[in-house]
């Protein structure tokens, strides 16, 4: 069963909407475009009042329009990250890397009045744009509780019983949650033996059940393959991660594939338990430092242990399997956990993304078009008449080399174009 994840719906093509103001206009010429599904070689395209109104080789650039010449370069559409966590300057950390959309999996802010208002405005704004699921369904003393300091946890509901879980998801439904947060979590996959208490078979199907009825979709977070079956079994919608404790095999496969479950990759969390040294690398490169805040300097250089080598070996098999076989994987970061950062880190998922088979057309994809239906995030995820215009522009060609997305030539949301200088106060507070 597909959920209807917003009132938005935009299957094979984008909507008009609100008002904004006439500044955001302006057409790009003789450019290369990634539309969300495939790229077209050469083509102009013409942005009104925040919104896309043609994309054509021939598409003619209205008299007197600010135009900006693309040869050489590649037009995409914003990213769409579908799993991090949010806190204040996430969202600003984001977009100056060309992630104009953020997908939330667990966050304690909740401010959804805002962050619904924001992403139907056309206005100018410096943040990305956030669907969000608020506080995820776990037990007492259950992930992720355990990372949160006491007088926290103790402002988090949690789930004792099957029969309490209608009243638990529709609490969630009421605060605004575009779609529940499931968590399985004992840690057995970091070294065999169950440590924390996790929800029952019994209860995550109750949940997802639950979250069904209020018509909202179930994302499991599933480290382990037996987690991420439990999930599937009880009729989740997707899993939040890419599971690393073993390899996926044939019947898990098939498992998948038959439920029609789409996965979070969230493959550079892996990198980093791994010892990859890729954040590391990323956070150095210098197509991105000079745009990083201190807080996405310190999580992308947060120490990387190598304690468990085979996750990120694990991760790239299973991307790999799943990939090949049809699921939908959507590129992810889990942002901002060690070795990553919000808007930086998913140019590297969709660097892993290529290591593990992707084309970079397909591993484009997983970050816009792919989400954008999933998700039904309506005019956004494409670059097609209708859409808004949030757009990233790098030089080079990512068709070739999916690195030359971290070449950013300029970045617009809404059609206005983004400072990619973090705040002064944060230029000053930077090593």
């Amino acid at each position: 069963m597909r959920i209807v994840l917003s009132a938005i719906l935009a299957v094979l093509f984008c909507v008009n909407g609100a008002a904004a103001e006439s500044a955001n206009s302006f057409a790009i010429r003789n450019v290369r475009v990634f539309d969300g599904d495939k790229f077209i070689p050469r083509a102009n395209v013409i942005v009104e009042n925040g919104r896309i109104a043609a994309v054509g080789a021939d598409a003619a650039i209205p008299p007197g329009l600010p135009v900006i010449d693309g040869a050489g370069k590649t037009l995409l559409p914003g990213l769409i990250d579908s799993h991090v966590h949010v806190f204040p300057g996430a969202q600003n950390d984001a977009l100056r890397f060309g992630v104009t959309t953020e997908l939330d999996m667990f966050d304690l802010a909740r401010d959804f009045a805002h962050w619904k208002a924001q992403r139907l405005s056309l206005a100018r704004t410096a943040q990305a744009d956030t669907w969000a699921a608020g506080l995820g369904v776990t037990v007492p003393g259950g992930a992720p509780l355990g990372m949160m300091r006491p007088e926290m946890r103790k402002t988090v509901p949690t789930l004792a019983r099957a029969a309490d879980a209608k009243a638990f998801v529709d609490a969630r439904a009421a605060e605004g949650s575009d779609y529940i947060k499931v968590f399985i979590e004992d840690l057995s996959e970091y070294g065999g033996k169950r440590t924390m208490p996790t929800l029952s078979r019994d209860e995550v199907c109750a949940v997802v059940a639950a979250a069904h009825s209020d018509r909202l979709a179930a994302i499991v977070h599933a480290q382990a393959e037996w987690a991420a079956r439990e999930a599937i079994a009880c009729g989740a919608d997707g899993l939040a991660h890419m599971f690393v404790d073993a390899r996926a095999d044939a019947s898990f496969v098939a498992l998948a594939k038959s439920r029609h479950v789409f996965v979070e990759t969230t493959d550079d969390v892996w990198a980093g338990a791994s010892g990859a040294g890729l954040a590391k690398a990323l956070a150095a490169d210098p197509r991105v430092a000079p745009y990083l805040s201190p807080f996405q300097k310190q999580t992308l250089q947060a120490s990387e242990a190598k304690t468990f080598p085979q996750f990120f070996r694990n991760a790239l098999a299973n991307t790999r399997a799943l990939h090949a076989a049809g699921i939908p994987l959507l590129a992810g970061t889990d942002a901002p956990n060690p070795a990553t950062a919000h808007g930086a880190s998913l140019h590297e998922e969709l660097q892993i993304l290529v290591m593990a088979g992707f084309t970079p057309e397909e591993a484009l994809n997983a970050a816009t078009g792919l989400p954008a239906r999933i998700f039904h995030l309506g005019d956004r995820g494409r670059i097609a008449a209708g859409c808004r215009a949030d757009l990233l522009l790098v030089n080079g060609n990512p068709a070739k080399d999916i690195s030359d997305t971290l070449d950013i030539a300029r970045i617009w949301k809404n059609g206005f174009a983004i400072d990619r200088a973090p705040a002064a106060a944060e230029r000053k507070a930077a090593p």
